[in-house]
């Protein structure tokens, strides 16, 4: 239960990538809407700014024009008056039909007070228009001119009854009296002062719309730009989580793939998931492979090393310098042990043997079954000086194998070959040595040990005897 729970706590513990790209899916897509929003703010803002400037360019050009048409009315209407010249009645009216005066201002007036001025402005102008026309008219009647030569407007103006019976030098008189008197001039005057007023305040207006526009420009512009630095800064989160989360711990798995250990479980809840379950996997492999080495290497019945892994072991002392020594042992008349007791006893024998030699010797040492009752012990950096050492430990396993604490077991005796490789003559393996020594103990009547010499000679020591029995070699 705890190895099935144990990935469940660590997904709990750790962020989901999934999680982690849906949040960043919506934090960009909310960003980004609301980075296209100000962006249209910032196109519309910008056209307002852009619409205000080119207002207010065109107010301060229609207000010019304005002044400058009407001074040029006044300079025709004098011009004529003075010089009686036709052309200067022609050139009036036609400024009077193409231009456009107030007109042009009207769609900049945001203001009442601007308003007021301006209109009050042009009606004053048309004022003094009709009092302009009135002495161009009289002009005319003044030189004789055919009044049907002159523009229709002029034509359509009736002269007062007195002013029709004065002389031509007097209508030429009062003509240019209404021009330059005082009166004239005052108009005019009062013309110019609502007309500055009222551009005065339409100016201020359109300045002060093109200052609102753009600081809303500026505003929307610095809301972008904020917006913008958030999407970078997410965008390089979700770059950083990715290298921390997902990048360095599948770098550090495949790491430790390659090199045949167990993952880290680390970065998101998937990552670790599966790495815990190849972690899993690599124990349960672990753990097979340790059985299968451990079947290979093993015998089924005594648990101890079997004919392959002494193969191995000799193979690997064949190529050191060290020295070693060699003990085979054969149980004596292990078949009439069957025979007579069963296999089942025969097994039990087997295993006291294989328990009593495990508990003899030291850690160091090897000890291998190597077929049915023949058993061997490599003492591993020994050599002959520890004769004595290697005699007592056999005779005490005779003694033990002789009294079996076990019930049930018969009384066995064991056979022993012993050799050590610093009494071995050159070209003489050291297990035809020990075997040859067993043999020589199986022949002259079993339970005994045999000791392989330097000379060739095999000593032998049966029960507690101490001193050799020699096999009669020279």
């Amino acid at each position: 239960m705890n190895a099935v729970s144990e990935p469940n706590k660590t997904q709990r513990r750790a962020i989901p990538l999934r999680t982690i790209i849906t949040v960043a899916i919506l934090v960009g897509v909310i960003v980004s809407s609301f980075l296209l929003y100000f962006m249209y703010q910032t196109a519309k803002s910008y056209e307002a700014m852009r619409e205000a400037t080119s207002n207010y360019i065109d107010c301060q050009t229609a207000a010019a024009d304005l002044k400058t048409d009407s001074e040029y009315l006044t300079n025709q209407a004098r011009s004529f008056v003075v010089t009686g010249d036709a052309s200067h009645v022609t050139l009036y009216y036609e400024e009077v039909q193409t231009g456009s005066f107030l007109e042009e201002l009207r769609e900049y007036l945001v203001s009442a007070r601007a308003s007021r001025q301006l209109e009050t402005a042009m009606q004053l102008r048309d004022r003094l228009m009709i009092t302009e026309g009135y002495a161009m008219r009289l002009m005319v009647a003044a030189l004789g001119d055919d009044i049907t030569a002159y523009p229709d407007k002029l034509q359509t103006i009736q002269l007062l009854p007195d002013d029709m019976l004065m002389s031509a030098a007097e209508k030429q008189e009062k003509a240019r009296q209404m021009l330059f008197d005082n009166d004239y001039e005052a108009s005019r005057n009062e013309i110019n002062s609502r007309l500055n007023k009222g551009l005065d305040i339409l100016m201020s207006d359109m300045l002060t719309e093109q200052v609102k526009s753009s600081e809303h420009l500026q505003t929307v512009l610095s809301r972008q730009q904020l917006l913008t630095g958030a999407l970078i800064l997410s965008l390089l989160l979700l770059g950083l989580f990715i290298v921390v989360m997902v990048i360095q711990p599948l770098q550090r798995q495949i790491a430790s793939m390659g090199s045949d250990q167990m993952l880290s479980e680390e970065g998101t809840s998937e990552i670790r998931f599966l790495a815990h379950t190849y972690n899993r996997m690599y124990e349960q492999n672990q753990r097979v492979n340790e059985k299968l080495n451990y079947e290979a290497t093993h015998d089924g019945l005594t648990g101890l090393y079997n004919r392959a892994a002494y193969d191995s072991i000799r193979a690997e002392l064949s190529h050191g310098e060290e020295n070693n020594a060699l003990i085979l042992l054969d149980v004596d008349l292990f078949k009439r042990i069957n025979d007579q007791f069963g296999h089942d006893v025969g097994d039990k024998v087997l295993k006291t043997v294989a328990q009593t030699l495990l508990s003899a010797f030291r850690k160091e040492d090897d000890v291998c079954r190597i077929g049915g009752d023949e058993f061997a012990v490599i003492m591993r950096n020994l050599d002959s000086g520890s004769y004595t050492s290697v005699l007592d430990k056999m005779q005490l396993i005779a003694e033990r194998l002789a009294h079996p604490a076990q019930a049930g077991i018969p009384p066995v005796t064991l056979s022993v070959g012993v050799a050590f490789t610093d009494q071995l003559q050159e070209g003489t393996e050291l297990f035809k040595s020990a075997d040859l020594a067993l043999y020589h103990i199986k022949e002259t009547g079993r339970n005994g040990c045999g000791f392989f010499t330097s000379s060739g000679n095999v000593d032998v020591f049966r029960g507690e005897d101490r001193k050799p029995e020699t096999d009669g070699k020279e």
